[in-house]
Formats: C-alpha cells, structure tokens, sequence
C-alpha cells in the first residue's frame, strides 16, 4: 500500500515505529494520555519525535507541534520519561500561547527510546497491531515514576519497570485518570487496532471505498472470482482474493473482520456471501442495493440465517449524504462504518 506522506493515523505511526526500531533510531513515543474540554486529539492518539526533531503524528492543528518536538527532545536528551501538559484553556493563550482557541487541555506522555533498546509499549504496540487485539495501559503520569505501569492485551501482562504496584490494580478500570496512592495519578488508555474491513465484490465502488479507507488507516481486503476485474478495482488493497463468495470468505479462517460489505452486484453472489457471513461472528455487515432486494435476499436463506444476520446487517449499507455516483456511495459506506467503528471502541473503554 502507497500511504500518503501526511497521513498519522494509528496505522501509518506503527509502520514508521517498526521502522525505526529496525534503524535502531533514537526517537521519542508520544502518547496523548489525557483530554479535557476541546482538544484536536483524544487519548490514544500517538506521535513520534526523532532526535533531529523530525515528527510523524499531530496533537493539534498544528498549533502546538513546535512545543511537543521541543519537549520530545528533551526528554530524549535526558534520556527520562516526562509529562507534558498543553493548556489553550485562558484568554491567556490566545495573545501569548499558542492562539489555537480550542480551550482545552491535554497531557502528553513523552517516552524516550534509546537505539536498540525498545520500551515495552512499543512492543506491546505492534504486537496488539499484528494480532489485531486491543491493548490496555495503565501508565504513571504524576510522581518519581512517570512513564512506568502496565500493559495488558488478551491474556498477556506486561510491566513497564520500575514496578508501581497499585497501577496493575487498574485493569478493570474505565479509560481515564485516576488517582493512586501518595499521590500518584495513572492514565488509563485504549489503543484499539487497525479496523479490517472486507469487500466482497469488485465493483465500480470499490475503487474509491479503498483509497478512503486506506486515508483512514484501515486494512482492506477485497475479493472476487473476476481477476481483471480484482487486478483494476481492489489495486491498492492489502489483500485480494480471487474467489466467489463463500471460497473468499473461508479463506480468511479464523481472522476477524471489523466490518464486510457485501456489493457484489449480483442476486446469487449476494446471497451466497450472506449465507457464509451468517457462519461467521463479524459485527458489522453491509449490505448494498435498496431495501426490496435486501429482503428478497433475506427470505432465500434459512430461518436460523436471518436470525443471527439481522441484528448486525446495515442495508441499504451507507448514511444518506445526497449525490450519486459510487465516488459517493464509498463516502456514505465509509461514514457509516466509522461512525460504527468509534461506537464499538467507545463500548470496550
């Protein structure tokens, strides 16, 4: 996948941090850790700061970049750990700070990470990516120990040294900060995976579905039995799979998706695809073509099918915006998968 070189969604931050492990490159993992009133990014949100002050992610409009990059450099200088806390909140800042008048504040944990030595959440970052598992982190943001606390992902613990004992007490806590003992403060932050959203079916929408979804940071993977047609329109892809429905579906195994929508354009096809999607536990199913169609598709599966498809089938898939045209319909499938996409993430905080 050719990724634009502005892009600093989850996605394109972990590849450039693989990256840089792989260099042994000494740079600075920036962690947005806690939000209150108006900020541009929320907790989760990731950047990175090379010792030559290069950057790859944003916090801001761009308002406040200049300020993290400085203090990413010195806290890789110092090689420790430390907080930075942006407050656009006063009148203040609007003559003498940054002027972004977003009026909130945000803390952002700074991690140096010295060549060949990778801090924990790195690792633990990019293996939650490749399993495409959540990771949860309990991390210190106030006392003699900012920087250390605890990961978990699945069944997997990890410790960010030095031990602060209460923050493991955090795992089954809400996103958020919270107050420890002798007064330290812990953020709590989720870091969801990369969506993977299925295609079945190469059709003229698949093109534009594609290059926004892959604007987005999401992995995309499209399928159809027509291989010219899998060459032209799923270009760009992180998979293809040249495959009728049902073969497409059951080569992905045991992987799950965040969302398939099925557009193959034809009746049987269409059909086909939702009789295997209904064997599968994927959360979100689209389906395209108007409501008459969807329900003479519905009624040619069995009952036990339509039971378990209908709580998570979205069809006609895709939020009335106006306008026609498939460059259209991918934007309105594409707000609607986000709009789904923010709705189970905010769930599992």
């Amino acid at each position: 996948m050719h990724t634009e070189p502005f892009a600093t969604h989850h996605r394109r931050i972990l590849g450039e941090l693989e990256t840089r492990l792989a260099q042994r490159a000494a740079f600075t993992l920036c962690v947005v850790v806690h939000a209150a009133g108006s900020t541009y990014r929320k907790p989760g949100a990731l950047a990175l700061v090379g010792a030559d002050g290069s950057r790859l992610g944003v916090i801001s409009g761009g308002c406040l970049e200049s300020d993290l990059e400085s203090a990413a450099r010195a806290a890789l200088e110092e090689k420790r750990p430390r907080v930075a806390l942006f407050d656009t909140r006063s009148d203040d800042d609007l003559v003498f700070g940054s002027g972004s008048g977003c009026r909130g504040q945000m803390q952002v944990l700074l991690l140096p990470v010295a060549p060949g030595a990778p801090h924990p959440l790195c690792e633990a970052l990019l293996s939650a990516e490749r399993a495409q598992r959540p990771l949860k982190a309990a991390l210190v943001t106030s006392g003699p120990h900012v920087g250390s606390g605890f990961l978990w992902s699945a069944n997997v613990e990890t410790e960010i040294p030095p031990r602060v004992e209460p923050a493991r007490a955090l795992k089954g806590r809400a996103a958020g900060e919270h107050r420890l003992e002798d007064g330290l403060t812990c953020a709590v932050v989720l870091f969801a995976p990369s969506p993977r959203v299925m295609l079945v079916g190469a059709g003229p929408e698949a093109p534009a579905l594609v290059h926004i979804a892959n604007q987005l940071g999401w992995r995309v993977i499209v399928s159809d039995h027509r291989e010219v047609l899998l060459a032209t329109h799923g270009a760009g892809a992180e998979r293809t799979i040249c495959a009728r429905p049902a073969a497409a579906l059951a080569a992905l195994g045991e992987q799950r998706l965040d969302a398939c929508i099925v557009m193959t354009h034809t009746a049987a096809n269409d059909r086909e695809a939702l009789a295997a999607l209904a064997r599968r536990a994927d959360p979100f199913i689209g389906l395209l073509g108007p409501p008459a169609r969807r329900d003479e598709l519905l009624a040619e599966l069995d009952p036990g099918a339509r039971a378990v498809l209908t709580p998570r089938l979205h069809a006609p898939v895709g939020i009335r915006l106006g306008g026609h045209g498939p460059e259209m319909l991918a934007l309105s499938i594409c707000a609607e998968l986000q709009r789904f996409l923010a709705s189970e993430n905010e769930l599992r905080g």
